[in-house]
């Protein structure tokens, strides 16, 4: 009985999400200038950010083991996890805002999950460009890289871009929670996480210890991006990583669910 209520619960709260996402999309859809824009400078930006990696290791064959393509796979997990941020859980980055404008005082006398209301609070279709374009640079960097697939490998691709998802969405979410215990009107932390994403284009080997420790785990782009990549293109190295990803990706998820349940227990409506 206890698992069917469970589904039924998990359905509802399905059919919420979608409901609560098309009202956001009928919102953007009454100003089509600022799509066309939104779409012009995604690519204007990533197209930089790729020209810039091409142009590096045009000039250097390769860092720490690591081929221009394969970094280009680094970049494709790391921009397409990205954009599903931004385009299914952009919410995730309006809590600050939320709270000190007592905005978060409607979501609490609804009968609906706070959580899912702050993930749906916005869409941004600059994930969904985002995503595109990783999706082509993972396509160009698989076939580049001559990578032999299996299903059991096309199954741990997907299995992996899943995971490196809600690893960056739990990472968005905790720093952003944050703020509940903040008086300011700003969360630096959240940017200053998403900053240090530039940092995860690049291998994780040719960091200094204490770096590859920061982003294994502290802050854990590694498992968003290079112990993935990594095991798909057969480095010894990221084996062991790879392997703990969905413990790890578990742990993240019940950080964030602790995370909100103690800021909303901290949480007292502000004065703006």
């Amino acid at each position: 009985m206890k698992g069917l209520e469970g589904m039924k619960k998990c359905r509802k709260y399905i059919r919420l999400y979608i409901l609560f996402q098309i009202q956001n999309i009928k919102s953007l859809a009454q100003y089509r200038t600022d799509f066309l824009m939104m779409v012009f400078f995604t690519l204007f930006s990533q197209g930089c950010n790729l020209g810039l990696i091409g142009i590096i290791y045009s000039n250097i064959p390769e860092v720490g083991g690591w081929t221009m393509w394969e970094i280009f796979l680094l970049y494709g997990f790391l921009l397409f996890s990205e954009g599903f941020i931004n385009f299914f859980f952009q919410g995730a980055w309006k809590i600050t805002n939320m709270i000190h404008m007592a905005e978060l005082d409607r979501f609490l006398v609804r009968p609906v999950p706070v959580g899912l209301q702050l993930l749906t609070a916005k869409i941004d279709f600059d994930g969904l460009n985002k995503m595109v374009i990783a999706a082509a640079v993972l396509i160009v960097g698989f076939i580049r890289c001559e990578v032999r697939w299996n299903p059991v490998k096309v199954i741990l691709f997907l299995l992996f871009l899943l995971e490196a998802c809600v690893i960056r969405v739990c990472m968005i979410w905790i720093a952003s929670c944050v703020s509940f215990w903040m008086e300011g009107k700003k969360n630096s932390l959240n940017y200053f996480v998403i900053s240090l994403g530039e940092m995860a284009k690049y291998p994780l080997i040719i960091y200094p210890p204490v770096f590859q420790g920061i982003f294994g785990y502290l802050i854990p782009y590694a498992f968003v991006s290079y112990y993935p990549v990594g095991y798909l293109l057969g480095k010894a190295e990221t084996g062991a990583g790879a392997f703990i990803i969905p413990f790890f990706c578990i742990a993240m998820l019940a950080a964030s669910c602790l995370m909100l349940r103690a800021g909303l227990r901290n949480y007292e409506s502000s004065n703006y």
